[in-house]
């Protein structure tokens, strides 16, 4: 005879039965009565401590209701994190890490849960080769087979698969949306344990769990639905029990743990640092340096630099690229690489699995003491976007290196080049997007994207040379945007020039073709909108505001220049030098003196906006060139 699946609590502390919709609530309430009585350390008190304990995610929040009605009745709760955007604690800051806080991760979407598992089990499996079996947990994840054929998790399923990654296990409920494919025999083919039972009772799904214990592959369980009617329910006294034993469990895993700070006060000190979201002292100080002057090179080329140290100072940092290392630069510390056979290695050859990867990287965060990287082509991030986004709404922070910002790149052409990619990034919450213009700015962005504990961050870098700035900063780019090179006091201070990345440098050889015939100019580098966007009101109005003679009517040109999407141009000027098109195919300065990137075009276009405004009576950009004002700032400059 069932029982009645626990619940709610009524006041006479009888527990009431929820409605139940058929059979896949049944299921849900098969497979979680099997995986707390098999893994009751997933029903540990939370905030979470006993950081070795299993781990669970349930993709798209399948059997969540279902894990906290077996809980409740039990005299817990389900300590769950969340990354559904529509769950979130509105004041949640990118200082606070909500993801990290539960051995629980509910999360939306059907196959991102995959992938937030295999980057757990990653986690787990580098953890283990390390600090052995202070770490040998098991991943789960609960989902139905919709998410199976998903591209986020066949690509996250398929590494999983080749990285052999034994202490991860699925459990899929048969919900007969895999269309017409053997979904069994592919994921056989990728590496995986292929298991099927049904879910009547709850001992041939306990009997498939142990079993799992004994391989050298992840597990794929299929659950194939229950009769009408099922035993499988635990009881009010057996989820007392399960939520004991987790308690326990959690107590004893602390106390090896505090063990291992007499064997190795080092290796246990580093590691209470990670978990806790600190930052070894100094890191900072020895950072590369860059300097006026010095050779000119792709903002990709000084990411590697910076990255190459960071990596080597900060042993919570594991990542890699979608197979484009040559072309992110994103291993010059010659870090080796995460395998079955080396798993204590921190380089992670994802290959083009772009979604999987962003994925396996929210997951790699979510575990807790990893700041993980991962690298693709600009326009290759929207290739994985749904998990950028998830990220976004997770908190999780994850650091995206991208490279090939933008036209510039040439040769591969329109596919390649991102147009839109910017404007994207940019109207994601949570998100900060870095687009750094020399090699400071490049130092700064990586500095402050580790410093922004509560959200993710994207760079996006440039392939061809660009020159260190006179007056570029960290601290500025710590606050979005600053004044990289001001107005000369000697002339018409007429033009304000914005710009991110190689487009700054552009800016100011405008500036300096303007200066020849008269016209005053400052240029303000915005590295990171969303973190100017976070200023006071008094220091945004510094970076465009002039004291002048001129009327308050006649204020500067304001020009933006971004070989981008001008869609956001209008926050900052109304003068737009960006894209408008796809871009083309071909030697890269051609590319851009195609598309109006030199200083002539800029000039050309800024002095047609000083004549709109009837600030300019005739002019000429270029050899011979001149500029008449009009009477009114002839008279001001004269004042």
């Amino acid at each position: 005879m069932s029982r009645p699946l626990p619940g709610s609590v009524s006041p006479d502390g009888v527990a009431k039965r929820p409605a139940v919709d058929g059979g896949a609530q049944a299921a849900q309430l098969v497979l979680a009565s099997a995986l707390l009585q098999f893994a009751p350390g997933l029903a540990a008190p939370g905030p979470r401590k006993a950081w070795g304990l299993d781990r669970l995610v349930l993709d798209n929040v399948w059997g969540e209701s279902v894990l906290r009605s077996l809980l409740r009745s039990g005299g817990s709760d389900l300590h769950v994190s969340f990354a559904a955007t529509s769950r979130r604690d509105p004041s949640v800051s990118r200082g606070e890490r909500p993801l990290v806080q539960s051995s629980v991760l509910s999360l939306p979407g059907n196959g991102q849960g995959l992938a937030v598992g295999v980057g757990l089990a990653i986690g787990q499996t580098h953890l283990h080769a390390i600090h052995g079996s202070l770490f040998k947990h098991r991943v789960f994840v609960l989902c139905t087979d919709a998410a199976l054929p998903s591209a986020v998790a066949s690509e996250s399923s398929s590494l999983a698969g080749h990285l052999k990654l034994s202490s991860l296990v699925i459990l899929c409920f048969r919900d007969g949306f895999t269309g017409t494919e053997d979904t069994a025999q592919r994921y056989e083919a990728y590496g995986w344990t292929v298991v099927d039972v049904a879910l009547n009772e709850v001992q041939p799904l306990l009997s498939a769990l142990e079993a799992t214990q004994d391989t050298n592959q992840p597990t794929l369980i299929f659950a194939r639905p229950p009769d009408a009617s099922t035993g499988a329910v635990l009881s009010a006294d057996e989820c007392r029990n399960i939520v004991q034993a987790g308690a326990d469990m959690a107590v004893a895993w602390e106390k090896a743990f505090s063990s291992q700070a007499s064997s190795d006060p080092a290796l246990h000190g580093d590691l209470v640092r990670r978990f806790s979201g600190q930052l070894p002292e100094n890191w900072q100080d020895n950072l590369p340096m860059y300097q006026f002057g010095e050779r000119a090179g792709g903002t990709r080329n000084y990411s590697a630099k910076v990255l190459g140290h960071l990596v080597s100072e900060l042993p919570e940092m594991i990542g890699g690229s979608a197979d484009l290392t040559g072309s992110n630069l994103t291993n010059q510390a010659a870090l080796k690489d995460f395998q079955h056979s080396r798993p204590q290695n921190r380089y992670l050859r994802f290959g083009v699995r772009e979604h999987g990867m962003q994925g396996i990287c929210t997951g790699l965060a979510a575990y807790g003491c990893f700041l993980p990287f991962c690298s693709t082509f600009t326009n290759f991030v929207t290739y994985g976007w749904g998990a950028v986004r998830l990220a976004a709404s997770a908190a999780a922070q994850v650091i995206y290196v991208t490279t090939h910002d933008s036209i510039e790149l040439g040769e591969d052409g329109p596919t390649h080049q991102p147009i839109e990619c910017l404007s994207l990034f940019r109207a994601l919450p949570n998100l900060l997007t870095f687009r750094p213009a020399d090699g400071t700015e490049t130092v700064a962005a990586y500095e402050t994207a580790i410093l922004a504990r509560g959200c993710p961050s994207l760079l996006a870098l440039c392939r061809g040379g660009t020159p260190h700035l006179k007056g570029s900063s960290r601290e500025g780019v710590a606050r979005g945007g600053y004044i990289v090179s001001d107005f000369d006091g000697g002339l018409a201070p007429l033009v304000v020039f914005a710009g991110s990345g190689t487009e700054v440098a552009l800016c100011c050889e405008a500036k300096e073709l303007l200066q020849t015939v008269g016209v005053g100019a400052r240029v303000v580098s915005i590295p990171c909108w969303e973190l100017l966007e976070q200023q006071d009101q008094a220091y945004y109005e510094s970076l465009f505001s002039v004291e002048s003679s001129l009327p308050s009517n006649l204020a500067p040109v304001r020009v933006y220049a971004e070989a981008g999407s001008t869609l956001g141009f209008n926050r900052f000027a109304e003068v737009h030098v960006g894209m408008t098109t796809f871009g083309a195919s071909g030697n890269a300065k051609d590319v851009k003196k195609h598309f109006g990137f030199e200083k002539v075009d800029v000039a050309q276009k800024v002095m047609e906006a000083l004549q709109a405004k009837r600030l300019v009576e005739s002019f000429k950009v270029g050899r011979f060139g001149f500029c008449k004002f009009s009477k009114i700032v002839q008279a001001a400059m004269t004042d």
